[in-house]
């Protein structure tokens, strides 16, 4: 079995003599995608000796972090899991109002930094709080655990949102009409039909949620206060003490239940499209329920929607006050903070320009090797580009500030190694955007094209890539956003010449300034949320045209 396996990959690789430029491509590719990928993963973790890892179970702190870490992502998971799917069957499932204002505060915390939930959630209701000093005069104890499983919840449902929203869009609802009409109650409709179909799907996001939850770094770093986690503790151990071994040990911790759960992603995931997509188009409305449900379940988006509006906009109310919980009258004096850090500014954007065009180039590559080419590493290729999301971003970050510090790859300290973190972190989003495009697309335009004399680049360049303008740009876009409002990764590579700036908003955040950490956000959202309309006016524009 395994011997005929490997006949059959070395002849597909055999074929690559007929085509040398695209066997160069290939290697090239090979070359660059495992040493920027699986480099930095061997270093981190074979860097401490085994007794090191022993700490894990022998230092108190350490083994209470862990722990601590399992219960947060335990528990976030499941809030996140549930309020994304109360948002999810709303939109998908109700005749109710205000959905377009329930999918806009689905998008909000993901174009913008992680952390900013925790610092408006301060300016609400810490002890300078408009809600807790201006309105009920109470000193709330918001640090600690329960506070950062509120801030966790709030920051990383949407992730969940949009797996569990695609998976009830396309869901089969003349099941349920036939179920109905069998005799069957709307309690045995929901918990015999519609729950299995999205079971995947609310699987799928549950995880996605939980890794996000597992890597956080900035919201533990501002509000968990004395509950230490594994990222927190890790960054502590390499800023504080300059103990890489200790760093290293603790990123390691993380990384394993972070495969684990990646590994369950991809097998769920996978497996959704066979059993909720049916194949065949529905006209059908969603079954009706009773009243009463369903303005309660509107009544329950509308709390969470007011509360995440409530938490940013207390933000763009922070950015414009003189004193938070003193002087509360109009000023523009923060954002002399953001003049004054014009250069993060302008590394955030440079960085997150060039990391995102590099990953989607790259991963446009990667797609279409692993997609449309029998060249015996299609699943290698597939590996190397899905692998970083396993990743958590501090272990990335860490990663790389130990693989690239010495000669001939010495790139601390340097823009590049800014870029080329962002590059490989950001790989796997726009990846799976890629290569969900090249399985849109019916391989006879490609034979057809090949049958007439093109060749393979020129098939590519003049038949496929047209036809991917959208997922290239989608992947583009979220890349985008995702390096402007990254801290995880980059934390531990950043320089004095280089830093960006959600490392400047966190400064300002524990430093106390909450009016300039509050305006630079406030300009990160805004720069976020023009790229978001520039894709969306590019392809609409280039239609126009081409009329």
């Amino acid at each position: 079995m395994i011997s005929s396996a490997l006949r059959k990959t070395w002849m597909d690789i055999k074929k690559l003599k007929h085509e040398p430029a695209l066997a160069v491509v290939i290697a090239a590719v090979l070359v660059t995608t495992g040493f920027f990928v699986l480099w930095p993963i061997v270093k981190v973790v074979s860097f401490p000796r085994p007794a090191d890892y022993l700490q894990l179970f022998t230092n108190a702190r350490w083994f209470q972090a862990a722990l601590n870490s399992l219960f947060m992502t335990a528990i976030s998971t499941l809030s996140c899991t549930a309020v994304a799917f109360l948002f999810a069957y709303a939109i998908t499932r109700l005749d109710i109002p205000l959905k377009g204002l329930f999918r806009f505060v689905t998008l909000l915390p993901i174009v913008s930094p992680p952390f900013i939930v925790a610092l408006s959630y301060i300016l609400l209701f810490g002890r300078q709080g408009i809600v807790s000093k201006q309105l009920l005069q109470a000193n709330f104890d918001i640090y600690g655990w329960h506070g950062l499983w509120l801030v966790q919840t709030v920051t990383f449902f949407p992730y969940a949102y949009a797996v569990i929203y695609g998976v009830l869009k396309t869901s089969a609802v003349h099941l349920e009409y036939a179920a109905h009409n069998l005799g069957a109650t709307r309690w045995q409709v929901f918990r015999h039909v519609f729950l299995p179909l999205c079971r995947p799907g609310i699987a799928g996001g549950a995880l996605i949620a939980a890794m996000n939850v597992l890597a956080d770094f900035g919201n533990p770093m501002i509000i968990a206060g004395n509950f230490t986690l594994l990222p927190t503790e890790a960054y502590m151990q390499m800023s504080g003490w300059f103990d890489l071994s200790s760093a290293s040990v603790l990123s390691t911790a993380l990384l394993l239940p972070a495969l684990g759960l990646f590994l369950a992603n991809r097998v769920w995931v996978g497996r959704r499209s066979y059993v909720v997509v049916t194949g065949k188009e529905s006209s059908l409305r969603a079954y009706p329920v009773p009243s009463y449900v369903k303005w309660g379940l509107f009544a329950c988006c509308l709390f969470v929607a007011l509360f995440v509006l409530a938490v940013y906009g207390v933000l763009f109310y922070g950015a414009f006050t003189k004193t938070w919980g003193y002087d509360w009258s109009f000023t523009l004096r923060n954002l002399k903070y953001v003049s004054a850090k014009g250069t993060e500014l302008y590394n955030s954007i440079r960085y997150a320009l060039f990391s995102s065009l590099a990953a989607a180039v790259l991963a446009m590559i990667l797609a279409y090797l692993a997609e449309r080419k029998r060249i015996g590493v299609n699943r290698l290729l597939d590996l190397l580009a899905i692998l970083p999301g396993a990743v958590p971003g501090v272990f990335l970050g860490l990663g790389f500030a130990m693989a690239f510090n010495r000669a001939p790859f010495e790139l601390t300290g340097t823009s590049a190694i800014m870029i080329l973190a962002l590059t490989f972190w950001n790989l796997p989003t726009c990846y799976s955007a890629c290569l969900a495009g090249f399985q849109q697309i019916g391989r006879s335009l490609e034979e057809a094209s090949l049958n007439l004399g093109a060749g393979s680049f020129r098939t590519f360049r003049s038949i496929l890539l047209p036809l991917l303008k959208g997922p290239f740009l989608s992947g583009l876009a979220v890349s985008f956003l995702r390096s402007v409002t990254c801290l995880s990764v980059i934390i531990f590579i950043y320089s004095a010449h280089t830093s960006v700036g959600t490392v400047s908003i966190l400064s300002l955040v524990q430093n106390g300034a909450w009016g300039g950490a509050s305006a630079f956000t406030v300009v990160l959202i805004s720069i976020a949320f023009a790229v978001l309309a520039a894709t969306r006016l590019i392809p609409a524009t280039q239609d126009r045209r081409s009329l």
